[in-house]
């Protein structure tokens, strides 16, 4: 990862917004579009604001990008986690904000996300598991059916929301998994657990949850819970593993306020959808943080895409800023393209 920091005094405290999917990857034409985007908030953010850390991934076969996406990344950051690619623990935070986790999540948990493998021309692709519309009764028949499988291998699951579950394992403690965010939509091949070292190489952990996925895709195959139902849910997807550090029992000093808005058509690669989200985000998210830096209190802004983020400070700009901003005003094509990673 490389970056540029332009230091800000520490002792100023400000609150940070993130914005997952704000930056657009562009391959051709997109930034022409991007240059005209109406987010008048957004450009008077940037009129005077400065830019002052960029963090870019760096090329690292077989998978050409981290496992954890910019926006985890900035994201552990901001509440003082180390940053631990493809194991920074959310599932253990969640565990032990619902109480499962009795005050600590020393064992190591993870995500576990019903979803479905769709398989085409012998490539197989994860679904937006946003898709399968799973409810309470279809969740808990669901988590009857695989639980007694993890307990076999010692990995307790627990219900968390419907299509989601907790799984609390020792073996999930230092486990490299890959986010949602970066796998779906995309071939699951480079991103499967292990995925990321040779095949002798595997842990055991690796191993026991790879032939989990097969043994479950088995069950799911015929499982009646599918009858009917356009998208079938015929396998899990294992993420957010780790466990939190000894530490984490201190009180958070800077939580962010994460805005989800432009993850959907960003997924999607819906241009049209992303620019609509963004006007949304410029009038009710980008608008309310002017307001409060006219009032006196100072702002972060991250801006985060595929392979990089952006931190943007309310800091008063440089002369040399004000007058570049005034006499030729930043383009949003140099702020919300950015180029494809490169070996």
């Amino acid at each position: 990862m490389t970056s540029v920091l332009t230091s800000v005094p520490s002792s100023v405290v400000r609150d940070t917004t993130l914005l997952p999917f704000s930056l657009w990857t562009a391959h051709g034409p997109e930034a022409s579009v991007l240059a005209k985007a109406e987010l008048p908030n957004l450009r008077a953010w940037l009129a005077q604001a400065r830019r002052v850390d960029v963090q870019v991934d760096k090329a690292q076969e077989p998978l050409l990008a981290t496992l954890s996406p910019p926006h985890e990344r900035a994201w552990a950051q901001i509440i003082g986690w180390s940053a631990t690619d493809g194991a920074l623990p959310w599932a253990a935070r969640v565990a032990v904000e619902q109480g499962f986790a009795a005050g600590n999540a020393t064992d190591g948990w993870a995500f576990i996300t019903l979803c479905n493998w769709h398989v085409s021309n012998g490539q197989v692709t994860l679904g937006d598991p946003t898709y399968l519309q799973i409810d309470e009764a279809t969740d808990a028949t669901l988590f009857q059916a695989m639980r007694s499988f993890f307990a076999e291998d010692g990995i307790a699951l627990h219900a968390y929301k419907p299509g989601q579950w907790l799984a609390q394992s020792p073996l999930l403690a230092d486990l490299p998994t890959a986010s949602l965010d970066r796998v779906i939509g995309r071939n699951i091949d480079p991103w499967l657990v292990g995925s990321h070292v040779a095949a002798d190489a595997l842990s055991p952990a690796a191993k026991l949850l790879r032939r989990l996925q097969n043994e479950m895709q088995m069950l799911l195959y015929t499982h009646p819970v599918n009858d009917g139902r356009s998208l079938t849910v015929n396998s899990f997807w294992v993420h957010g593993t780790g466990a939190l550090p000894s530490d984490e029992n201190k009180p958070v000093q800077q939580e962010p306020t994460v805005i989800h808005t432009l993850r959907q058509s960003a997924l999607q690669q819906d241009l049209i959808g992303w620019l609509e989200a963004w006007q949304h985000v410029d009038a009710h998210v980008i608008a309310p943080m002017l307001a409060r830096v006219a009032a006196g209190e100072p702002q972060r802004l991250v801006l985060c895409g595929e392979h990089e983020f952006h931190v943007y400070d309310s800091a008063a700009p440089s002369l040399w800023q004000r007058l570049r901003t005034h006499f030729a005003p930043t383009s949003l094509d140099t702020v919300l393209a950015v180029a494809p990673l490169k070996d």
